[in-house]
């Protein structure tokens, strides 16, 4: 959420007025009680703030902290340098100093809801300034409150509907192209190369068209348009061209809402057609809480695979996913928790890769990471086939499939509307057939642009 527009009422008048009429006894007693040097420092600071140098009012004050931390005016002063100097985490400290001395200063208490609210706990911020308009303030105060909880109260903004699009280039590093086994041979029997663990570096290319539009008075739709190729210097075999469409009404725009959706994809490999899918969606979700909201997605789909790779029939199947999710949101970051159970079935009547699965998701992200955006993932997958006809004269295959990722997205850089973001990942299939175990490290940096 933006700050409010203009701020506070002019805010330099603000806090003059709150010095001259709160805070000055105590400026009185710091006068008639304390050395000299200790008046003109906060003399001097407090001009330094009128004339709009917080970074200088706040260097002077952290200079005398030893001597004069305690003292209301210090303390709120202190915050007040703080808090226009960008350190709202100080400024929340120094102003609940402030309130332990002078519980019903409202300026105070009004600087505090400021700080909270800039630091990113708007829940909190949201209390202080309640709290203070609960006490009959000031017009000044009162105003500037107003200002900021009228935003948070706001109805959410007008649906929106038009085209978005952009593109990514990215490049990096992967120990395992191909997702192979590091093993040259399988029971004595020697493999192909190109299953065998094979390291490359990378180029892709992406392209995307979304599409927003409004159904009818509560419901909304997207369409989405992805296409993208992946070179492989090292490991030629593998680079893959996709292109995919996805599409999802929604209903409802109170604290549930209903999605049905339709997707697909189309791959070539190596340049050959390789590989299609398709699926359909229905969802619910709804808010549970300030910041809190829970999901459950049903999605039916198949998967196949193109004559050119008559070799990979056996794995065609038809596939049935359940997933319930749960997501926390603020300002500041978001945390997400997923589970699924799916079901693979085999379309080819001797084919041992139909399977069970079950899985877990784990996502989070801080928004406030230097003013960019830091994400971790986690996931969790374990995989039981089918045991007729099994794998090599009946092997009953299991595998468990771990991954994680971090990345770090710099947002508006190196121009607004871009995101680089560097990213390390790493995965591991761990299986009892040898054949089919493997892990993989791979390093990212990637530019995206997005415009209207």
């Amino acid at each position: 959420m933006e700050r409010p527009a203009g701020g506070l009422v002019s805010r330099r008048s603000f806090r003059c007025l709150a010095l001259a009429f709160l805070l000055a006894p105590t400026l009185a007693v710091a006068a008639m009680q304390s050395a000299r040097p200790a008046t003109t420092v906060l003399d001097d600071a407090q001009t330094m703030i009128r004339e709009g140098r917080p970074a200088d009012a706040l260097r002077l004050l952290a200079a005398n902290e030893v001597a004069l931390a305690g003292e209301p005016l210090y303390d709120y002063l202190y915050g007040v340098a703080a808090l226009d100097s960008g350190q709202a985490a100080q400024a929340v400290s120094a102003f609940e100093r402030v309130l332990a001395n002078e519980p019903k200063s409202a300026h105070a208490r009004l600087e505090l809801g400021r700080a909270l609210f800039e630091s990113g706990d708007r829940a909190a911020a949201r209390r202080q300034f309640t709290f203070v308009l609960s006490q009959n303030p000031p017009s000044t105060v009162r105003d500037t409150a107003n200002a900021y909880l009228r935003p948070m109260d706001a109805p959410p903004a007008a649906r929106t509907s038009g085209w978005h699009a952009g593109y990514e280039f990215g490049t990096g590093y992967d120990t395992n192209a191909n997702s192979s086994t590091d093993d040259a041979d399988f029971f004595g029997i020697v493999l192909d190369p190109t299953n065998v663990e094979q390291s490359s570096a990378f180029a892709n290319l992406g392209l995307w068209l979304t599409h927003r539009g409004n159904v009818g008075a509560a419901g909304s739709s997207r369409t989405t348009l992805r296409v993208g190729h992946r070179w492989n210097p090292d490991a030629g075999f593998v680079d893959q061209s996709i292109a995919s469409l996805d599409s999802t009404l929604y209903f409802g725009s109170g604290p549930t809402v209903f999605s049905i959706g339709a997707g697909g994809y189309y791959g070539l490999l190596d340049g050959d057609p390789h590989q299609w899918g398709a699926n359909v969606d229905l969802g619910i979700s709804r808010q549970i809480g300030e910041g809190w909201r829970t999901s459950a997605l049903v999605r039916a789909g198949q998967l196949r695979y193109e004559d050119d790779f008559a070799g990979l029939s056996a794995l065609d199947v038809d596939q049935l996913l359940g997933m319930v999710s749960a997501q926390y949101a603020e300002d500041a970051g978001d945390f997400s928790v997923g589970l699924y159970v799916g079901d693979d079935d085999a379309q080819s009547t001797n084919s041992p890769f139909g399977n069970h699965r079950i899985g877990l998701n784990v996502q989070a992200g801080l928004n406030r990471v230097r003013g960019h955006r830091l994400q971790f993932q986690l996931a969790a997958q374990e995989l039981d086939y089918s045991d007729e006809p099994g794998f090599f004269v009946g092997f009953d295959r299991q595998d468990r499939f771990w991954s994680a990722g971090v990345s770090l997205e710099f947002r508006d850089w190196p121009a607004a509307g871009m995101r680089l973001t560097p990213r390390a990942a790493w995965s591991d299939n761990d299986s009892n057939i040898p054949l089919y175990a493997y892990d993989r490290f791979e390093f990212s940096l990637t530019l995206q642009h997005s415009f209207r």
